[in-house]
């Protein structure tokens, strides 16, 4: 078994750019978990199958749960392949998605050393479960090269989308 723990930063409020407050780009985090294809080219849907609140329906969560089933892209027409994610949200700076297969993603919001919103960062930290793809293979380093890229996309693609759709006045 291979497991790929990797990470991508990125600012989200860069020179000459309006500055996005922490509210705003947790609003788009908030968008994304029920939104997903919206933010992130490599998934085609996403459908919510489940939201429970906090202290709601008799559980003893503390933290909003939403349960979701998001297909990714296939290859030259192949259908694509269908994940199921327990994602956990924590405002106003964090969300950690769960997959069946115990793959894990989080997506933070962070303040840089200045503390204020012009100062703001988005880091998408991974954790990629293979079963079968041997430690240390070849096949396991085309697939670390592989989910670097897809970490960087992940994160600017969502910064981008925050900020489209904020100018458009939907966050």
């Amino acid at each position: 078994m291979t497991i790929i723990n990797l990470g991508y930063t990125a600012p989200i409020n860069r020179e000459g750019q309006s500055v996005l407050t922490i509210s705003q780009a947790w609003a788009g985090l908030e968008r994304k978990v029920r939104h997903a294809e919206e933010f992130v080219p490599l998934i085609s849907a996403c459908e919510v199958l489940d939201e429970q609140k906090p202290k709601e329906k008799g559980n003893d969560q503390q933290v909003e749960a939403i349960t979701r089933n998001v297909t990714f892209r296939g290859n030259n027409g192949d259908p694509g392949r269908v994940v199921k994610e327990v994602c956990k949200l924590y405002p106003p700076c964090r969300v950690d998605f769960h997959q069946e297969d115990g793959s894990k993603i989080a997506n933070y919001i962070t303040y840089g050393p200045s503390g204020e919103d012009k100062d703001l960062w988005m880091t998408y930290v991974f954790e990629w479960r293979h079963p079968d793809v041997k430690e240390g293979s070849d096949e396991a380093g085309a697939l670390k090269i592989k989910h670097k890229t897809t970490a960087k996309m992940a994160v600017e693609s969502s910064i981008e989308t925050i900020r489209r759709l904020v100018a458009e006045g939907k966050l």
